[in-house]
């Protein structure tokens, strides 16, 4: 929700075209421009520019061109009504122009100032989201060569996502020709990519500079704090720490650009302790992004406690958040996301104008917190307020019909949808309703449908088998791990990863641990990333982590003692360990199960707070159903309400031994 994938782009416009404002300069037109009246109307117009009135300079230009003929406008004209073009990004209006300027191109025009006027176009087009007239123009003109031409492209690939043409054109460029600018774009295309190895290339063509180039490059804060966010979102956390350790002077892009990328790598908690650092050593203090981060960072954690005092400080602060959506749909998310449904509830209240994300986003908050009737009701109470594009908002009230097992009313929405308007993530969301109902037959008939007119896609198929893991449906999960590995379909590593790991679980639930193993030894064997769990707590006002089986906590013995009392009295329930969930073929099945990090966090605040009270947990990943299970039975034995937040919802676990979600998880 805070995330700006052009955070240091957006500064850039007047660095990269920096001739422009050099040269369009009154003062120096006055000995090259025969025409005193040409000189005071560039003049106008620069200041037009300047005052921020774009549309004025056009105003200007027509009327140069239609009431005075004889004054001919030169290049330093073209170039101001073009960055007028480009501030409004009026499409349009700058065709117009360049027609104009096509038809009245004249001979005296000098070569350097060709490329400063077809540089200036290919901004145009470029920024108005015509990249093939852009290239056009750029290859013709042979601009490939020049560093401020492919600066100007690479900006345009960037905000058009096709920041891989963006990284080609920095790469082909000469070496000596690459400024300070084209390792600033290069970085924001890579940090959009999220290629490690990119970013590993760029640091090593950085490397290759002479000292005191590299010196100079130190020293440019824009270009540290890009490649602060590239090594961030790249997941080279370490490199990125070590950038920032060397910074002469970060300032609040370099702690906001840091605290993202630890959200963006699963470390909340670091992204808080960045936060916190700020807030207290008083030195560069916070803005609102950084509030926006913080905000989020509490979110994933659910911590209640950190939402409230975020939020005081945002009061504090004196930003006027009330009028701010931004500010109060972050608010409202975290909230959400904690499980304080009223706090959130009224902050949308209070919202003036109710927009499709503030709709979308206390949706998808009734969804996670297992409120599904309450998302329809919301649906349905704004729907015929919306116009335009609402697909946010179907997504998010089919997910917490998926959530809530509410299948009629699902159906019927995804029915009301027009069929060209349905995504990807729409049908999908309609299979995993069925799915998670055990209606195998009717999930697979609806991606039948599909397949009728749409190319074959992976993830429905993924959500089918993650059903057929919870209802332990072996059979289909063979079937659907084989077509999708053998066949042509393009997998990412993540959907690869699902795909073996759901189907060992499915083998396992079934006790066929031989077939499971073997699927997770091909796991392992083709070095598709299986990502590990992490479970934290807050005890006290400091939070804790837990991965499983660890053994790091000072207070490790004590914490597994208390988990062999737990289970010795959970078998005496009659619990059985579900083996569906180990991950790998262990020799004591229960050590394995019962070393789950949520198990842990649950072992750890029995032991550290008193009798009774309520202990709350967040895990990154989807909770497994063994320990789903487990915390039930954990909560009626303890007599403690247990609230867990994974990564699709949140679970409120009860005294009576029962969950919010009703096992539609």
């Amino acid at each position: 929700m805070f995330t700006n994938r052009f955070l240091f782009i957006r500064r850039l416009p007047t660095f990269i075209i920096v001739w422009r404002h050099n040269l369009i300069n009154p003062i120096t037109q006055i000995s090259t421009s025969h025409s005193q009246e040409l000189y005071n109307w560039n003049v106008a117009m620069t200041q037009s520019n300047k005052r921020k009135t774009p549309k004025n300079t056009l105003v200007l230009f027509d009327k140069l061109i239609t009431q005075h003929s004889d004054i001919t406008p030169d290049f330093i004209t073209y170039l101001l009504v073009l960055g007028a073009c480009i501030r409004l990004g009026n499409l349009n209006e700058g065709k117009r122009i360049h027609e104009y300027i096509q038809q009245r191109w004249s001979t005296t025009i000098e070569k350097n100032e060709e490329i400063k006027i077809h540089t200036c176009l290919v901004q145009l087009y470029a920024t108005c989201g015509d990249l093939k007239t852009a290239e056009e123009i750029f290859y013709k003109e042979h601009l490939d060569q020049h560093a401020i031409p492919v600066n100007t492209l690479m900006k345009g690939y960037i905000i058009n996502n096709r920041a891989d043409l963006a990284v080609q054109l920095a790469e082909c460029l000469p070496k000596n020709e690459r400024n300070i600018v084209t390792f600033l774009l290069w970085a924001n295309a890579i940090a959009q990519i999220g290629d490690i190895q990119m970013a590993d290339r760029i640091h090593r063509e950085l490397n290759t500079l002479s000292s005191s180039t590299q010196s100079f490059f130190a020293h440019d804060r824009r270009l540290i704090n890009a490649l602060i966010d590239m090594d961030g979102k790249c997941g080279n956390i370490i490199r990125m720490e070590e950038t920032f350790k060397n910074m002469k002077q970060p300032d609040i892009i370099s702690f906001t650009a840091m605290a993202k990328a630890y959200i963006v790598n699963d470390l909340p908690v670091k992204a808080l302790t960045v936060y916190d650092h700020l807030k207290h050593t008083n030195q560069i203090g916070c803005d609102e992004v950084i509030y926006l981060v913080a905000s989020n960072a509490a979110g994933k954690l659910g911590l209640l406690s950190r939402a409230r005092s975020i939020h005081d400080d945002i009061i504090s602060s004196g930003i006027p958040y009330e009028t701010n959506e931004k500010i109060l749909n972050t608010l409202m998310d975290t909230y959400g996301k904690c499980g304080d449904l009223n706090s959130a509830r009224e902050i949308f209240d209070k919202l003036k104008i109710k927009s499709k994300p503030s709709i979308s986003s206390m949706i998808n908050i009734y969804g996670i917190n297992s409120h599904a009737l309450e998302a329809v009701a919301l649906f349905y109470e704004t729907k015929n307020n919306l116009s335009g594009n609402i697909q946010s908002i179907l997504l998010s009230v089919l997910t917490a019909c998926a959530h809530g097992g509410l299948i009629r009313e699902a159906q019927k929405i995804f029915d009301d949808i027009p069929a060209d308007k349905r995504t990807v993530k729409m049908w999908n969301a309609l299979v995993d309703v069925y799915g998670r109902a055990g209606q195998f037959s009717e999930a697979h008939s609806i991606i039948r449908l599909f397949e009728k007119t749409h190319p074959r896609a992976p993830v429905l198929y993924i959500s089918l088998l993650a059903a057929c893991r919870i209802h332990k449906n072996a059979k289909l999960a063979l079937e659907i791990h084989d077509e999708l590995m053998n066949s042509n379909i393009s997998l990412t590593d993540d959907q690869r990863s699902a795909i073996v790991v759901l189907t060992a679980n499915v083998y396992s639930s079934i006790g066929d641990h031989d077939r499971s193993l073997i699927l997770r030894q091909n796991l392992y064997r083709n070095k598709i990333p299986k990502y590990s769990g992490v479970t934290w707590t807050e005890i006290n006002g400091k939070m804790y982590e837990f991965y499983a089986q660890d053994i790091r906590h000072p207070q490790s013995k004590e914490i597994y003692e208390q988990l062999e009392i737990l289970h010795e009295q959970l078998i005496k329930l009659g619990y059985q360990p579900n083996e569906s969930v180990l991950t790998k073929n262990e020799i004591n099945v229960e050590w394995s199960i019962y070393g789950h990090s949520e198990r842990l966090a649950i072992a750890f605040n029995l032991i550290s707070t008193p009798p009774g009270t309520t202990i709350y947990l967040t895990k990154n990943l989807r909770m497994c159903i063994d320990c789903h299970e487990v915390s039930k039975l954990i909560a009626r034995l303890t007599q403690r309400e247990i609230i867990a937040r994974d990564k699709l919802r949140i679970h409120y676990f009860t005294k009576d031994g029962r969950c919010s979600c009703d096992d539609h998880f």
